[in-house]
């Protein structure tokens, strides 16, 4: 057996360290240097992180408010609801407005989707809570019933609605030339 000398790893030595960033290009937003500290690349204060808007916890009840709406020609879904689940755990009683989710502090996954012969335009999110405040989560129905629906921290416009719209456009036009044609004959 050979005596432990400081050029040999072993217990309490220190791993050799990877040279700083071998690839030349700079760290993502947010993400630490190799070996250092991490990096601000100037994001905006306030409501606004490097990704994107981000959860305000507002004083209030403890809890998750949850306000699901639907696309306004999707009127049929008025007739069903939100499913909404937190932690794997179903929420009663969940409706199309404003539902309140009483949780704890900390991090809450957050899955919603809408009911209907299954459950159309699923979205996930993790929302974090503070204690005794309350987190708001935005979730909008997609106009499209094959596609995921939109959820986050601000007001969400509905998935598909160009769609839509361009498909309704299009009936318009050929109703009008139905009706040209009828006129003309």
């Amino acid at each position: 057996m050979q005596p432990h000398s400081a050029s040999q790893p072993g217990w309490g030595a220190q791993p050799p360290q990877p040279p700083a960033n071998p690839y030349g290009g700079q760290p993502y937003p947010g993400q630490p240097p190799m070996g250092g500290a991490p990096v601000g690349y100037g994001a905006p204060q306030g409501q606004y992180g490097a990704y994107g808007p981000q959860f305000q916890p507002q004083p209030g009840p403890q809890g998750i408010v949850v306000d699901a709406s639907y696309f306004p020609l999707g009127f049929m879904l008025a007739l069903t609801g939100p499913k909404i689940i937190v932690n794997g755990m179903e929420v009663p009683m969940a409706k199309w407005g404003q539902t309140h989710v009483p949780v704890g502090p900390g991090q809450h996954h957050v899955r919603i989707a809408t009911k209907w012969l299954w459950d159309m335009g699923p979205a996930e999110i993790t929302v974090p809570v503070a204690e005794g405040h309350t987190t708001h989560v935005y979730y909008k129905s997609p106009a499209i019933a094959f596609i995921n629906g939109a959820i986050g921290p601000v007001p969400q416009t509905a998935p598909g609605a160009v769609v839509s719209y361009v498909c309704l456009g299009v009936v318009g036009v050929l109703i009008l030339l139905q009706l040209l044609l009828a006129c003309t004959i």
